[in-house]
């Protein structure tokens, strides 16, 4: 391997040393070029939040109103299923069939190579041939675009009612309290007031006939009596008498809204009502209830301008919007009033249709001239409805459609969808107000903050069409997290030149040779940002990461180089001279240790799948970097230096051995040596401690990441209402607010409490925009809200969903509360998660529950639950086949008239500029209120008959229902799901749970399969995908250690150091209190190349003292002493240089970190003290 160093023909080469130093004026011009090549590849290179990962997700949805779970998975989800998995790169579908749709969710192969677009537009096509789903099924609804992230969410809410507004309709509904109370006579109990205030959006005779209703409800119930309707600009009201107080009568007025005025159904944009006793009280009552200032329309408008306007900007790719309350017309009918006619609820859209015909052009010619002739006859108001013909009255005048129905303009009834915003408002009293939020995506290739700045200039110019009062607040902000990791990195630069000038000037004790090394680092970051730029790699924090890791690796060379010159000039060399033959004298070490560095993280490369894809820039990073450190180290060190540096004494290795830190060294290298055996047998300890502690850590797949964002699933039972879960979710944020309120007293800062929670965004009937790219937005139900939090500090994050979990469970009941942190990493969902599949229902049932019961005796699993939820019960009705025949009435009859008492009758739709509006027909409120028994529900026949009441025809019976079907891979199955307790990590309950679990399996009936899922599945398949890379790892640093030492045996010395570098990294990682997971076995395999490549520079120079002479036991004594101030340099700079990380980057670099640092540093005195031992 080795060669005479002191060779004079080594004064007679021409290299890239040698150049450089010579061609002084190229040099500097290249050094300049080099320079702003890298500023070029910073400013131009795209940035982004995560590494782009091709999105291998789609959604099917098929609709089919009023259909069991049953039959649509039956008849619909299992012919999808089918369907799509005749696509040869489909993976893991998963179907959810519930009451009224199907949903089909697929991934292509994450491991495959195809074009991605292609194989999704091929699923397409398949889907596009099915022809014969059922009836009413449809149509099929294809979302490609499912896994596409925001990179920005804005939510626009409105403030809430003005004082000014509240105070003027507070004293014109006092005025009408007083007047109608005036010249009655007291007749027994006190005097109240119903009011509901509403804006002028909202039909006044909507709001008046609920009240007209509600009245004689309470009357027959004995609530109130004495009733007086009364009504006024903006409120309807009644005034009456009764012997309850106000928190009974609300009680009563709460239960009767519930059971019988249809609460989901009342327009949102109404205010509370409020009952006033005292007129006096009437502007603080109505304070209480005030709503909001903005109705949702006007949300939808100002939204709708803002996404138009954002949509211009080139650097946006799509804007959506969240939280839209679609409008709608409805036609209120009344059954009686229908069969009056002769009419059927399914007749109305047949009457519209004739009538609502899109506007036509025609053309004819007339005297050589082309004439457009126009028919109208669109609707383009709610008004038009109102005159249509419908046939004629008993006495012979025109029916119109006003006579037949009332004709109502609101929103989607009840609402399936609802966001809010809750902020401190100035006096810091948190409000909460409705809102629309919108999610806005960058174009592939852009720089994110460009990208934020972009979307603030168009926001400011767009604010002088806004209400100036409107809110509009970042509650995702990928801009916000690149700017902190640039920072992070920029901040980890600075410490690590300071840190690393800092060791040099220890080591070298030359504030001229600290300089040099401190230079190198920007000329090498430069060049790597180039080498980026160049291979088109993204500023995202992983190679943001990869950056501040190189940060302490690339000076390893330059030092290298340096400590070479220093000799050369302490040897009598000419500056001009030194300058490049040390260099050059070293240059074949420095370059298998480069090698080896690289040879160490490019076998990451290999990692398949989106963790591949996700770590994909890692290491080609940092092989850019130690190319780049190589590069410099033989063109601008020898550079710099040749005007830097400076003739000094070097104390003669003599000298050295016998006095300071070298002669000590020197002394035990020699006992160590004669001691070998003992010393071996001693560092065999340190390896078996090493293996008991590493028996100790935990496994983890990837930590929580730091983030200022976090959010909370809000689960109810599946058949829960809309309004159960919105009340559940008022419930969580009134805890959160108070919690963090807490908290930041109890972390007070300079004797104030702190600030922790900026903001919350709560979705409710469905998961919010995807924010985050492992974040999977859950599908559109009524039982599941999620909460978007925003924390002041990202530090806080952890520590207060920590806190708020137990009081959430507690505080809560009937939900199941998850606060969930971001991760990093492929997504899993819930940590903990086993599956059992099967086709018999009743079977699955009972082996689900025996499952299940397994994680619920297990004392560190917390929420356990299955995805399948709780049975639930319906009304079935069983037709009377003989009486149904008589009366003309057909099953599909029965169906038709029950789906349009319970779901309503879509008409048509109104147009209003790009608006459809659709009209629908339902049952009148008080019709509706009586259907919870379904007894005087009508079953109108498509026949002519006559209508006859359903209990005449049919037997109204409950039964139990499954009313969500869970299926995945084309099987019924059940996922048992949970979460570890506090302080415990995934792998702890599944390693309690593991031997029952291996029970469960074997006793499983034939047909049936259990799998894994969750953090568990995918932490098995990453560590034996790094496996595979520290095989292969090992395998190329064999082979180029074999190229360099011809010689089969010395690679295994090198390789024998290995050991006892991991077992430093895990000690540390035990130390820190830290997993064993995925980064941290990627920290122990990248820590192979650095030991290796220290232990080939000390093994060069271990052969030069053997060729000038010197017997092997001082030889390795003396290699040592010369390699002692560079190894102690390049490490030293290298762990420091990974602090700022470890202290900054948060939970998911901190393994890999710990690892480096612990493993460098028992490396370093592997290096110098026992390899000697073992050559």
């Amino acid at each position: 391997m080795a060669h005479d160093h002191n060779d004079p023909s080594f004064e007679k080469k021409h290299n890239l040393a040698r150049f450089f130093v010579e061609q002084k004026h190229i040099a500097w011009v290249a050094l300049l070029v080099a320079l702003l090549w890298g500023i070029y590849g910073l400013k131009t290179m795209p940035q982004r939040k995560d590494p782009d990962i091709p999105v291998r997700q789609a959604l099917i949805i098929v609709p089919w109103q009023g259909t069991s779970a049953e039959q649509i998975e039956q008849l619909v989800a299992r012919k999808i299923e089918q369907t799509i998995a005749g696509n040869q790169w489909v993976t893991e579908i998963k179907g959810t069939s519930r009451t009224g749709s199907a949903m089909v969710q697929f991934e292509l192969d994450e491991k495959g190579h195809y074009d991605r677009d292609k194989e999704l537009d091929d699923v397409k096509i398949r889907l596009d041939s099915i022809h014969d789903l059922p009836h009413g099924a449809g149509p099929i609804i294809y979302v490609k675009d499912f896994g596409d992230t925001a990179a920005l969410m804005l939510t626009v809410a409105s403030p809430p009612a003005d004082p000014a507004y509240v105070a003027w309709m507070s004293k014109l509904v006092e005025e009408g309290i007083r007047q109608v109370r005036s010249g009655l006579r007291q007749q027994g109990g006190s005097r109240f007031s119903l009011v509901v205030v509403y804006p002028k959006s909202i039909d006044s005779t909507e709001v008046e006939q609920r009240i007209a209703w509600a009245a004689p409800q309470l009357v027959n119930q004995h609530v109130i009596s004495d009733v007086k309707l009364f009504s006024g600009a903006g409120f309807a009201a009644v005034d009456f008498a009764s012997d309850l107080a106000i928190p009974d009568l609300q009680s009563a007025l709460t239960k009767l809204m519930h059971e019988k005025l249809q609460l989901d159904e009342f327009n949102p944009d109404a205010w509370r009502p409020a009952i006033i006793g005292d007129p006096a009280t009437t502007a603080e009552t109505l304070q209480a209830v005030a709503d909001d200032k903005y109705t949702y329309r006007d949300l939808d408008d100002f939204t709708d301008t803002i996404q138009r306007s954002l949509k211009t900007l080139p650097i946006v790719s799509k804007v959506e919007r969240s939280g839209v309350l679609e409008q709608r017309v409805f036609l209120d009918f009344s059954q009686e009033r229908l069969a009056q006619y002769n009419l059927t609820p399914s007749d109305l859209p047949k009457i519209l249709m004739a009538r609502n015909l899109p506007n036509v052009n025609e053309s004819l010619n007339a005297r050589g001239r082309t004439i457009e002739v126009h028919t109208t006859g669109e609707f383009k108001t709610a008004d038009d409805l109102r005159s249509v013909i419908i046939g004629k009255s008993p006495n012979g005048t025109p029916l119109y459609l006003r006579d037949l129905v009332d004709i109502d303009r609101g929103y989607e009834s009840p609402a399936s969808y609802l966001n809010t915003f809750s902020r401190r408002d100035q006096n810091g009293k948190w409000i909460t107000t409705r809102s629309i939020t919108l999610s806005i995506q960058m174009r592939k290739g852009e720089q994110i903050g460009v990208f934020g700045e972009q979307v603030d200039a168009n926001l400011q110019s767009i604010r002088k069409a806004l209400p100036g009062d409107l809110v509009i607040a970042r509650t995702s902000d990928q801009p916000l997290q690149v700017h902190d990791k640039i920072h992070l990195f920029t901040q980890s630069l600075i410490e690590a030149v300071v840190l690393v000038v800092i060791v040099a000037l220890i080591g070298f004790w030359s504030w001229r040779t600290s300089l040099l090394v401190a230079a190198a680092m920007p000329i090498t970051l430069a060049i790597t940002f180039g080498m980026m730029s160049i291979l088109g790699i993204d500023l995202q924090q992983v190679s943001i990461a990869a950056l501040i890791i190189a940060l302490g690796l690339l000076v390893d060379v330059p030092v290298v180089s340096g400590d070479a010159i220093v000799r050369e000039l302490g040897e009598g060399k000419p500056r001009s001279v030194a300058a490049w033959l040390g260099p050059t004298k070293l240059f074949k070490v420095m370059a298998f240790a480069t090698i080896t560095n690289i040879a160490s993280y490019l076998p990451f490369l290999m990692l398949p799948g989106d963790t591949g894809k996700f770590l994909y820039s890692l290491p080609v990073v940092i092989s850019c970097s130690l190319l780049a450190a190589l590069l410099v180290s033989m063109t601008f060190v020898p550079l710099i230096s040749s005007f830097l540096l400076k003739s000094k004494f070097e104390t003669p290795i003599e000298e050295r051995r016998n006095r300071g830190f070298t002669g000590w060294y020197f002394r035990m290298s020699k006992k160590s040596i004669q001691h070998r055996k003992l010393c071996l047998a001693c560092s065999l300890v340190l390896l078996v401690l090493g293996g008991v502690v590493f028996s100790r850590l935990k496994p983890q797949f990837f930590p929580k990441d730091l983030q200022y964002f976090s959010y909370i699933d809000v689960w109810l039972p599946e058949d829960s209402e809309i309004s159960a879960t919105r009340e559940a979710a008022r419930q969580v944020e009134s805890i959160v607010q108070r919690v963090s309120e807490e908290y930041g007293k109890a972390h007070a800062e300079h004797g104030h409490p702190k600030q922790v929670l900026d903001y919350m965004t709560a979705f409710v009937g469905g998961g919010g925009p995807r924010f985050w790219q492992n974040a999977t937005p859950e599908d559109r139900q009524t039982n599941y809200a999620e909460i978007l939090l925003r924390t002041e500090d990202p530090h806080d994050t952890t520590p207060l969903l920590t806190r708020l979990q137990p009081i959430l469970d507690a505080q809560v009941p009937g939900a199941i509360i998850d606060t969930r942190n971001l991760e990093t990493g492929k997504s899993y969902g819930i940590a903990v998660q086993v599956r059992v599949s099967g086709e018999d229902m009743r079977v699955l049932q009972a082996q689900a529950a025996k499952l299940k019961r397994i994680f619920q005796d297990i004392p560190i699993a917390a929420r356990v639950r299955d995805d399948w939820g709780e049975p639930s019960l319906r009304r079935v009705a069983h037709l009377d086949e003989d009486r149904a025949n008589l009366a003309r009435i057909t099953n599909v009859d029965v169906a038709d008239s029950i789906n349009a008492a319970l779901y309503g009758v879509r008409s048509g739709v109104l147009r209003e500029g790009d608006q459809q509006i659709p009209v629908v027909g339902r049952l009148r409120m008080e019709e509706r209120a009586q259907l919870s028994d379904l007894h005087s529900l009508y079953a109108f026949s498509s026949q002519g008959a006559p209508p006859v009441p359903l209990e005449q025809i049919a037997t109204l019976l409950w039964q139990p229902y499954r009313p969500k079907i869970k299926r995945f891979d084309q099987y019924r199955t059940v996922t048992i799901q949970c979460w570890p307790a506090v302080g415990h990590l995934p792998s702890d309950v599944i390693s309690a749970a593991m031997p029952r679990l291996k029970k469960f399996q074997e006793q499983l009936p034939a047909g049936f399969i259990f799998r894994f899922a969750g953090e568990y599945k995918e932490q098995v398949s990453g560590f034996q995908d790094l496996t595979t890379v520290l095989v292969i790892c090992v395998f190329a640093l064999y082979l180029a250690l074999l190229a360099q030492f011809r010689h089969a045996v010395k690679p295994l010395i090198v390789f024998a150091a290995i050991p006892y570098g991991a077992t430093g990294a895990i000690i540390s990682l035990a130390i820190m209190a830290q997993p064993f997971g995925f980064m941290a076995f990627l920290g122990v395999i990248s820590l192979i190349g650095v030991i290796v490549s220290h232990i080939i520079v000390l093994f060069e120079f271990i052969e030069e003292r053997r060729e000038e002479g010197e017997d092997l036991e001082l030889a390795l004594a003396d290699a040592g002493i010369l390699r002692l101030r560079p190894v102690m340099i390049t490490v030293a700079a290298t762990v420091i240089a990974l602090f700022p990380l470890a202290a900054h980057g948060g939970p998911l670099w901190e393994p890999l970190c710990y690892a480096q640092i612990g493993g460098l540093t028992i490396a370093t005195f592997v290096t110098l003290g026992l390899v000697p031992v073992l050559y």
